[in-house]
């Protein structure tokens, strides 16, 4: 009777029925100890503990007895200490194993779980409860593929386990294997229904993207049965606020008011006000979220860096430092130090700070075409999921070195990644395997969005006789690659049905490098009334009108691009340009301001905007922006040169930094570089 409450947690009724047993046997102790601390008598069991340490030590049988009983009062060090002990005398003990890894994960001593349970898995490979708390352990350490990995072999061994199903559905969402969470919820639900778990699996149809109407519909008819859950709000913003971020600032406000210490939805709502142009306004909740939780690294260089568009760079610094101390090889928060630093004039000191950004830097270009969900931004790092994901597919291209869909996905994925090099290497190895037209079809158009035009030529030109469709990708590479003449005779093959605005575009750029400007006027003029899908193409055309000096229509094409990629960076950067030379300073200098907020690693906008504030007779900030530049290792002369100016205004030792002033010399230089 007395292990029955002991059990169901009623320790006062528990003791009352020991109090009729005269035994002091380890088993009654132990017995004793559990109704003790369940009757809230902490001490006392404590004591009843370690009076049975010594006969623990001396019999195995009682020391794993004291494991159990420790590990049952949640008492996971106790545990742990105890479990160790008896393995110390029984090495090869599956059992005491298996215990010590379960009381060491609980204990959140996760190196030593995990090594207690992949001895055990050796003595027990099938064992399913092993393989569950093994997995377990390798998501508390964020090693999601590792647990997909093992908790996948469980789900084999026991596919309708519910918690099996559960773990894993949660822990290949977070490894970013979208669509194998979203089979995992599903394959929960259908055993064991559960509205909070509808929830989840919502959001993991959300982010596999031909799911998303699914996750919406399932999130809307969540929030509608439970309105108290601030998460379910919070989800469903994660998937509007690309079509609709007001709709999102209102469902992320709802989350806030239900729970005004949720850190996650204030950032996120700090981060789409700032999208929207409101940086102000997202202050109070950055300063809100590192209020509630101070150790919250993205929070505080995110806040840091608000401070930084604000023009406040002194309270930057002090937040920067906040965040230093708690991670002080974090590239971001380097790099945002040394330019708070910069703008507080204290350039020798800055300097320090980005030559140890430059060290510990990700070597991974700006990705423009790859914008961070809301959950990733306050979460985990793009690069940490996209590093997963290659590695997977790497494994996977291995194991199957003839598959050129999975070289395909590989090299596509790396070089959305920035790893350029590594890229090419697989586009190299694709290009030996035995593919149809659409492999290299779809590999040509990624390398020329990548601006790899050579290998991109090799790719179309193997395309081009089968899918006419991409003769404009590989005019667009001849013409970065061997000049005009090709590639206009080559876009002069492009089907009628695909001479939209794209072509007529690109094609009047071609033109004019040709020499042929009446010819490229009067088609240009044709393809500016048309659509453009392609930004690569709408930044060649607005280039061409701005050459020759025609900012207003370039601007037009511009916007219209920005419509349908507004995470384009090359775009917006071009645009501050555009915006500049029709004297729209406010709004080139907000822009610009976005991108140096979004991307602040790329050196460019920084030049751009010190060009600008030179133009504004605004000396002591350009020379913050350009030195910014520098600092991040541009190369552009029209910086340069602006800064020598600014540093000796009236006696310029360089001459061509004379002619190497202005907005137009920094896209189209004319000097005389002999």
């Amino acid at each position: 009777m007395a292990r029955i409450a002991a059990d169901r947690k009623q320790g006062t009724r528990a003791l009352q029925y020991l109090s009729k047993i005269q035994d002091s046997t380890p088993a009654i102790e132990l017995l004793r100890a559990e109704a003790s601390e369940s009757a809230g008598l902490h001490a006392t069991a404590v004591r009843i503990l370690d009076g049975l340490r010594p006969e623990a030590n001396a019999d195995p049988r009682v020391g794993f007895a004291l494991g159990i009983a420790c590990a049952r009062m949640g008492l996971y060090d106790r545990a742990e200490v105890a479990f160790n002990s008896v393995l110390s005398k029984r090495p090869d003990d599956f059992e005491v194993l298996f215990n010590l890894g379960r009381a060491a994960a609980r204990a959140q001593h996760y190196d030593r779980a995990q090594r207690a349970l992949e001895v055990a898995l050796k003595l027990q490979p099938n064992d399913v409860d092993t393989l569950f708390e093994l997995g377990r352990a390798h998501a508390a350490t964020q090693d999601y593929a590792r647990a997909v990995f093992v908790l996948a072999q469980a789900r084999q061994l026991a596919p309708k386990r519910p918690d099996i199903l559960l773990a894993l559905a949660r822990a290949a969402e977070d490894a970013g294997y979208y669509g194998d969470s979203a089979l995992a919820y599903d394959e929960y639900l259908q055993i064991q229904p559960d509205d909070t778990v509808r929830r989840d699996r919502a959001r993991a149809y959300g982010y596999t993207v031909v799911r998303l109407d699914e996750g919406l519909k399932e999130l809307a008819w969540y929030v509608q049965k439970h309105p108290d859950d601030p998460i379910g709000y919070y989800d469903l913003a994660q998937f509007s606020w690309t079509a609709d971020p007001q709709k999102a600032l209102d469902q992320l406000s709802t989350a806030l008011r239900l729970d005004p210490k949720f850190v996650a939805a204030r950032y996120n709502r700090a981060w789409l006000l700032h999208r929207l142009g409101r940086t102000a306004e997202s202050l109070p909740d950055l300063q809100s979220a590192v209020q509630i939780d101070p150790k919250n690294l993205r929070a505080l260089d995110q806040l840091g860096l608000t401070y930084l568009s604000l023009d406040q760079p002194a309270a930057a610094e002090k937040v920067l430092r906040r965040a230093l101390a708690i991670s002080p090889e974090d590239p971001e928060v380097l790099m945002h130090l040394g330019r708070a630093l910069i703008s507080l004039d204290r350039e020798e000191e800055a300097r320090s700070y980005l030559e140890a950004f430059e060290k510990v830097r990700p070597r991974r270009h700006r990705d423009p075409r790859r914008e961070a969900g809301m959950i990733e931004l306050a979460t985990l790092p793009v690069a940490e999921r996209t590093g997963r994901e290659i590695k997977r597919l790497r494994e996977d291209a291995h194991t199957h070195p003839g598959d050129p869909e999975l070289q395909l996905r590989l090299a596509v994925l790396l070089l959305v990644d920035g790893q350029l090099e590594e890229a090419a290497g697989e586009f190299r190895t694709l290009l030996t395997l035995n593919a149809d037209s659409r492999i290299w079809a779809e590999g040509g158009a990624a390398l020329v969005r990548a601006e790899q035009y050579a290998l991109a030529r090799e790719f179309l030109t193997r395309a081009s006789a089968d899918v006419p469709g991409v003769r404009l990708d590989l005019a667009i590479a001849l013409f970065f690659t061997d000049g005009p003449k090709p590639a206009l005779q080559m876009i002069d093959t492009v089907p009628d049905g695909e001479q939209a605005g794209d072509y007529l575009l690109m094609k009047a750029r071609i033109l004019d490098a040709a020499g042929q400007s009446a010819e490229a006027e009067k088609v240009l003029q044709e393809g500016l009334g048309r659509a453009i899908s392609r930004p690569h193409v709408a930044q060649q055309a607005a280039l061409l009108l701005l050459q020759h000096h025609r900012p207003a229509e370039a601007q037009k094409i511009l916007g219209l691009a920005l419509q349908s990629n507004p995470q384009n960076a090359d775009l917006i950067l071009i645009n501050a340009i555009a915006l500049a030379l029709l004297e729209r300073n406010s709004a080139a200098e907000q822009a610009l301001k976005e991108i140096e907020l979004r991307w602040p690693e790329w050196d460019g906008p920084y030049v751009v905007h010190g060009l600008l504030l030179e133009r504004a007779a605004q000396p002591r900030d350009a020379r913050q922006k350009l030195q910014t530049a520098i600092a991040l290792g541009s190369r552009d002369p029209s910086g340069r040169c602006a800064l020598a100016r600014l540093a000796a205004p009236s006696s310029n030792p360089d001459a061509q930094c004379a002619c190497r002033a202005g907005l137009y010399e920094s896209l189209f230089p004319s000097c005389d570089h002999r």
